[in-house]
């Protein structure tokens, strides 16, 4: 135990020592991240095309690509809660009305009176709309496609909850039911009728865009009514680099672990449309200040919806452009075809294309390359992995059945095939680090669980081999204590020279002895502690390749 001055002479050494040298700071891990500080004043509208983006994604490197450590992980390598992300069901299982609820604060648009359409869209295969309630809140009024009634509007639904689960800044989206009567057109309404131009909008322009909308057999509309974001829109976010007009932005976006780990949840729930123009920045004002929040945005091209029609059976297999699989179906005259042409999909018209049988989470991919997706490393998949097996089967059926939909047998279906697919996530992305976590300490015993042990993805290790260091926090170095232990877990027992000695600093280097026996060898999770007046977890650290 401490002497107090001893406590005393352990914080002036570290005031002393400049914080830059040293590994771990006094108030690691960090668990907010407290990106909100700087008024960022009023920044610009920024504009970003879609063409553009997909250009410069396909045919150019965008961003750095020397895939790093994440940037911005704490030393736990989890991700501090901020303007881009809110740590929700893998932190704090949310109870199931909360995963119900989503980010909704209310019941929708209010219905009292009509609602005010404020501005139309014609182009396209789906018609759209902006209505103003009772209460002057603002939608934009999305639909389903004729040939798949209820497919875009369920995945909507359920996919916002997911994405506001795991942690993200999400729309409100409610799943709404309206009449003809319910809308009324407003004076000042304008239509966008193609190439940028709009025209003043009528009644009769309503009437033409609900013709091309599916009605419930009680003669109704269904849609999501999306409600607008709060706070100033300024546009997306790429998936790299920073905002130059925003101080608070200061690690690229593609060294961000919640936009690396992105990749995984989008491939759990097929959001292939995961990019820069699916994002959305808003300016929201707080005790004074300005900052930028950041929005995941319109998830009608989730599951197996494709927006406009079911999804594609490319969609999650190849990009829209990839040389290779063009170039060998040129040389074979059309001999050689894509596996993914042979994907068996159930005739499900408010499902589309979704399944599980042949998904391969490492091998699927979004529309075009993401710089974010490109530099994810084995840590940052872990992580996301994680929050997606954190999902039981029945927070899977609760979110499922707010989408709404009427057979049973297609939301059976869903629920099934992301119970699967959950499954074969968390099967690959535990088996790429040795996925021990949720480690505690006690004044001499450290205790750990195995992370596949309750789903039976891989067996569980027999033996672990331990080697216990000090630890220089200005140096950063690792002083290694004794041979190489082997231990059974999951609990160990702190070696009694580095309990007496009044280490500030010590850990443990853990590895599966049939994985990697050896230090360098193998997976292996780092522990690094911190003695003060007590033992406390201050950093992990994974690796998963030769040393």
């Amino acid at each position: 135990m401490f002497s107090k001055l001893s406590c005393i002479l352990t914080i002036l050494l570290l005031a002393w020592i400049p914080a830059s040298a040293q590994k771990f700071l006094p108030d690691d891990p960090m668990l907010v991240d407290r990106d909100n500080l700087i008024d960022v004043g009023q920044p610009r509208l920024t504009k970003l095309s879609d063409y553009y983006d997909f250009l410069t994604n396909t045919f150019s490197s965008q961003g750095d690509h020397s895939r790093k450590p994440a940037a911005n992980a704490n030393t736990l390598g989890e991700v501090p809660d901020s303007s881009w992300f809110q740590n929700r069901h893998g932190r704090d299982r949310m109870m199931t009305e909360e995963l119900v609820r989503g980010p909704n604060t209310a019941i929708g648009p209010s219905l009292t009176e009509p609602w005010i359409v404020t501005a139309g869209k014609t182009e396209g295969v789906t018609p759209g709309f902006r209505i103003r309630d009772s209460r002057g809140d603002l939608y934009v009024i999305k639909f389903d496609p004729v040939s798949n009634p209820e497919m875009a509007t369920a995945a909507e639904i359920i996919s916002t909850k997911f994405f506001y689960a795991i942690g993200y800044n999400v729309p409100e989206n409610y799943l709404v039911f309206f009449r003809r009567e319910d809308l009324r057109v407003d004076r000042q309404a304008e239509i966008s009728v193609g190439l940028g131009a709009t025209r003043r909008m009528t009644e009769t322009d309503l009437n033409q865009l609900l013709a091309r909308t599916p009605m419930t057999s009680d003669n109704r509309y269904r849609a999501v009514a999306s409600k607008v974001i709060d706070g100033r829109l300024i546009g997306p976010f790429k998936y790299h680099g920073t905002r130059s007009d925003d101080p608070n932005d200061v690690i690229p976006h593609e060294d961000r672990r919640e936009l690396r780990g992105l990749r995984v949840f989008s491939a759990w729930l097929n959001h292939d449309d995961s990019r820069a123009v699916n994002t959305q920045d808003s300016v929201v004002t707080e005790n004074g200040r300005n900052f930028i929040r950041h929005y995941l945005i319109d998830f009608g091209s989730t599951l197996g919806s494709g927006s406009v029609q079911a999804q594609k059976p490319r969609a999650g297999w190849e990009y829209l452009w990839e040389p290779w699989p063009a170039f060998r179906r040129i040389i074979t005259l059309g001999v050689w075809d894509s596996p993914w042409i042979y994907v068996d999909y159930p005739e499900l018209p408010s499902i589309g294309r979704f399944e599980s049988k042949a998904f391969a989470p490492q091998h699927w991919k979004p529309e075009y390359p993401n710089s974010a997706f490109e530099n994810a490393l084995p840590d940052d998949g872990y992580w996301a992995a994680k929050i997606v097996m954190a999902f039981t089967d029945d927070d899977i059926r609760a979110v499922v059945r707010t989408g709404g939909l009427t057979d049973p047998e297609a939301e059976q279906y869903l629920i099934q095939t992301l119970i699967e697919r959950r499954n074969k996530i968390g099967r690959f992305y535990f088996n790429q680090v040795l996925a021990i976590d949720s480690f505690t300490v006690d004044e001499n015993l450290m205790g750990f669980a195995y992370m596949p042990a309750p789903y039976e993805f891989v067996q569980r290790p027999d033996q672990y081999t331990l080697s216990w260091f000090r630890f220089d926090n200005v140096k950063n170095e690792k002083i290694f204590v004794g041979n190489e232990i082997g231990a059974a877990g999951p609990a160990f027992r702190f070696p009694p020279e580095l309990l007496s000695d009044g280490t500030a600093y010590f850990g443990v280097e853990i590895r599966d002895k049939q994985r990697g026996e050896h230090r360098g060898e193998g997976p292996a999770v780092s522990l690094f502690m911190h003695r003060f007046s007590r033992i406390r977890i201050v950093g992990i650290e994974r690796t998963w390749h030769v040393q």
